[in-house]
């Protein structure tokens, strides 16, 4: 395989992660739509504008999220290792971010579920 082989299998692999991985930006997406929800029940907000927000978080909070982290390893990394290191240690921060969020909602949910069943 010649260099631009590796070039294009190593972009594919980061766009698989990239999906994979949950970032901060999908803790803030959560959130976001969990409010958007609530808004579009109470007629806050119209439908249209609940589809509309949910598809420009969903398309745009991700790039954000690992275009700052590519831009931070590149402007503060010195040489490629320090580079890779601190790219490597943002998406792991992300990652490690995500998992929590993810498992604050799961847990939030159980508890809300059991509060309502020992109250019936």
């Amino acid at each position: 395989m010649n260099e631009k082989s590796h070039l294009l299998i190593a972009f594919g692999v980061g766009l698989v992660v990239s999906d994979i991985l949950p970032t901060p930006a999908d803790a803030i997406y959560f959130n976001y739509m969990r409010n958007n929800k609530q808004k579009l029940e109470n007629g806050t907000i119209t439908p249209k504008q609940y589809w509309t927000r949910d598809a420009m978080a969903y398309y745009g909070l991700n790039p954000l999220w690992w275009g700052s982290v590519l831009g931070a390893s590149l402007l503060i990394g010195k040489d490629f290792t320090q580079k890779r290191n601190i790219l490597l240690g943002l998406i792991a921060g992300g990652f490690v971010i995500g998992v929590l969020h993810k498992n604050i909602k799961k847990d939030e949910e159980m508890y809300r579920l059991k509060q309502t069943k020992e109250g019936e």
